[in-house]
Order: C-alpha cells, then structure tokens, then sequence
C-alpha cells in the first residue's frame, strides 16, 4: 500500500498556525518507487472544505493548494 509520510505544510511538522495565504505542502511517499498522482482533501469540523481531485503528477514539495485563506 502507497502512504503519504512526512507530511510538511511550508517546511513545518504538524503546524499550530501559519500566517500564510497560500500554504504550500510536502510530503514523501512509503510503499512504492515513485508517485504518479495525488489527491489532497481537506475536512474542517467533518466538513470536506478542499478537493483537488486526482492530480497526474510526481511533484511532493510545496505544492500551492488551491485556496485562499484570507
């Protein structure tokens, strides 16, 4: 099985908060020898406030997320 680990948002580990409008996240992969795809969702409260549906790419560092924060 394919599991994202390390997860990062702008360089952090497990952040409090950030200050910035467009976070940007990273991550490695465990269980295979390269990614070809990605898919990000985000949940607030058991609400699902992001999709990036499926993303045909190997890119895992600092990747924009589609939002704006502000």
């Amino acid at each position: 099985m394919i599991r994202a680990i390390d997860l990062k948002t702008e360089y952090l580990r497990n952040p409090m908060g950030i200050d910035i409008l467009r976070p940007r996240v990273s991550w490695n992969v465990e269980g295979a020898v390269a990614q070809s795809a990605y898919q990000i969702a985000a949940f607030t409260e058991g609400k699902q406030i992001l999709d990036t549906r499926k993303v045909e790419s190997s890119d895992m560092t600092l990747i924009a997320l589609p939002w704006d924060l502000s």
